[in-house]
């Protein structure tokens, strides 16, 4: 899907394939009287609309009202992050994080929900807070896909209709797609991530300089890798170049250090090139616990599309008493 190169690339390496499937297997569960619905990679916010489907009998090609359970889904599928957690707006008042409230759907036959949590437990409910989770693991607004359909998300209305209640109304749906995205995990390789602490004064300049012996030694072994990646913990580890300049007189800073490679030996041989640096690098350093860093198997993501025909119809439920 990112960039169309075809899948015999990696085949030889995939170790998994999972597609998304949507709500008609947890549907007919429930239609059976399943107490417990376990499946196969079901959408996240198939979770939630699946139970309104089959609650209220909706058709499937009810776009709206499976756009509104879409809807409900989504702001559902990360729990207490729409009731308060992982907040930006105000998130020094949100009260009581210790013991959140997680986040109740009250669905509607007609589509519209409220969005509440329990009374008494911590967090907060409120447009913005809503608002916040709806443009999370967002791509096109206005068409947010499924497997059940597509929800227009520059539709949706909210409205604060009570302490800790929002009603989320109006969305508008699209038919459902031919095809289904697949999830494939492939083996690329190794990695490997080193860390140090370096302390004031002059933090940064004395990671950025361990950085620089690391990577001469590095060179004058002859080890060759696809990516070698350093970040300074406590600078720009989190913005990148968007950091820009280092702040004057860091109390500390964490130079991290990551390599990626085919070669599993080049990766170990890495490893051994962390410690070293306590004692014959930049002065002032801490942090080296735990011993070498560890060598991990690299699995990478390669999502695709598939034609739903190739996987819809050899879908079973099985309900059995347990």
């Amino acid at each position: 899907m990112d960039d169309g190169r075809p899948l015999e690339e990696v085949l030889e390496r995939v170790e998994s394939a999972n597609a998304y499937i949507g709500a008609a297997p947890i549907v007919e569960a429930l239609r059976r009287r399943a107490d417990v619905v376990v499946t196969g990679r079901s959408t996240d916010t198939a979770l939630t609309y699946a139970p309104m489907i089959h609650a209220f009998g909706w058709a499937w090609n009810d776009w709206d009202r499976i756009a509104h359970g879409i809807v409900a889904g989504h702001v559902n599928e990360c729990g207490a992050q729409v009731t308060g957690g992982n907040c930006l707006v105000d998130w020094k008042t949100v009260p009581g994080l210790a013991d959140v409230g997680y986040p109740i759907v009250e669905a509607s036959p007609e589509g519209p929900f409220v969005l509440t949590k329990h009374a008494g437990t911590g967090g907060r409910v409120n447009p913005a807070v809503v608002k916040e989770q709806i443009v999370y693991e967002m791509g096109d607004p206005a068409e947010y896909i499924t497997p059940d359909g597509i929800a227009d998300f520059t539709t949706i209305r909210l409205e604060e209709v009570g302490p800790d209640r929002v009603r989320v109304s109006g969305v508008r749906g699209r038919p459902l797609t031919d095809r289904l995205k697949v999830s494939i995990a492939y083996s690329a390789g190794y990695k490997a991530v080193g860390t140090l602490v370096y302390a004031w004064p002059e933090a940064v300049e004395k990671a950025r300089a361990a950085d620089r012996v690391l990577r001469e030694r590095l060179n004058r072994l002859g080890l060759r890798f696809d990516e070698v990646r350093t970040e300074f913990v406590g600078w720009n580890a989190t913005h990148g170049p968007l950091a820009g300049a280092p702040p004057e007189d860091l109390p500390e800073v964490e130079l991290r250090v990551a390599v990626k490679s085919a070669d599993r030996a080049a990766v170990e041989r890495f490893t051994r090139e962390i410690a070293p640096l306590v004692l014959s690098g930049p002065p002032s350093v801490t942090g080296f616990a735990g011993g070498r860093p560890r060598v991990q198997d690299v699995v990478a993501y390669w999502p695709a599309l598939v034609d739903r025909q190739e996987i819809e119809p050899h879908l079973v439920v099985e309900v059995v008493e347990a």
